[in-house]
């Protein structure tokens, strides 16, 4: 088994959008655990709404790219279009950012939201 940690956010009905998220991947991962939510402030331009984000810790048989096809799946059946990005909405966005100790999204496992939800969610796991 191997053990992944998502990063889910929004800034368009975000909590409505998260937790549908977290229903699917409920789902899809057996066992998994999330944190509790934080707001934060977008960090480009394009997006002028707040961000509500979540971590979550799961294990799983899967594979990297098998993984990162089942949260492109559930961003889809939550509503994410490649179109609403060019609108600054984003509905959902679910991200694999650490795969056992790899970590594959290096700039977003550094922001500020990680760093400060990593402990408790990975304290939970333990």
């Amino acid at each position: 088994m191997s053990t992944i940690l998502l990063s889910i956010g929004s800034n368009t009905f975000s909590k409505t959008n998260i937790d549908k998220a977290q229903r699917m991947l409920t789902r899809l991962f057996p066992g998994i655990l999330f944190s509790q939510s934080v707001l934060s402030e977008p960090d480009d331009d394009r997006y002028s709404f707040l961000f509500r984000n979540v971590l979550a810790i799961a294990e799983t048989d899967l594979l990297p790219e098998e993984v990162i096809e089942k949260i492109k799946q559930t961003e889809r059946a939550v509503g994410r279009s490649p179109r609403d990005k060019y609108l600054g909405k984003v509905v959902i966005d679910i991200d694999l950012i650490r795969y056992n100790d790899e970590i594959l999204r290096p700039a977003d496992f550094q922001r500020e939201y990680v760093q400060q939800l990593l402990p408790d969610l990975e304290s939970q796991s333990l």
